[in-house]
């Protein structure tokens, strides 16, 4: 989902986060459950990527745009002063695949410092179990741009979502 709007902290479950502050543009980047929120400011405008498993309710005020992560997608738009463009990947793998491609994505954001959640499946009062989860962010912090690859790994359902987000500021 892509939001013309700051989105408020606590409509989210916030597993990391970090802020990036530039010349240009500032952006507030969270891992929150089942996927990640990155609000990127550049002079009065603000847009607000949302790429969840499970979206929270949220309302349509400055919905932009719905892009579901099934298959590969490609899309970019231009809003004001910014152009975003993002492209998804979801991938249904076997559990030996799986669980062979977690623990080499766990040890690469290790070694690399990445931002990484890795939750465990856990039971909730009532008895619902939420299933655990993997997300890393790869963040480029440029000038005028801000280029987020995320990989999102569902214990649950062994599947795999990556995308590669940017913001791109225009000069």
């Amino acid at each position: 989902m892509l939001y013309q709007r700051v989105l408020h902290p606590e409509l989210f479950k916030i597993h990391a986060s970090e802020q990036v502050t530039r010349r240009t543009y500032d952006a507030d980047v969270w891992l929150v459950d089942g996927g990640h929120v990155i609000s990127f400011t550049a002079g009065k405008n603000t847009l607000a990527e949302v790429i969840v498993s499970q979206p929270p309710a949220l309302t349509d005020r400055g919905l932009l745009q719905t892009i579901p992560c099934r298959g590969e997608r490609y899309h970019e738009m231009t809003v004001a002063n910014v152009k975003y463009m993002i492209s998804t990947q979801e991938e249904q793998l076997n559990q030996t695949l799986y669980d062979a491609s977690r623990a080499e994505m766990r040890q690469y954001a290790m070694k690399r410092e990445l931002m990484m959640a890795d939750v465990p499946a856990s039971s909730e009062a009532g008895d619902s179990t939420i299933g655990g989860f993997l997300s890393v962010l790869d963040i480029e912090r440029r000038s005028h741009e801000l280029i987020v690859q995320s990989f999102h790994l569902f214990d649950e359902s062994l599947m795999v979502i990556k995308t590669q987000g940017i913001f791109e500021v225009s000069k």
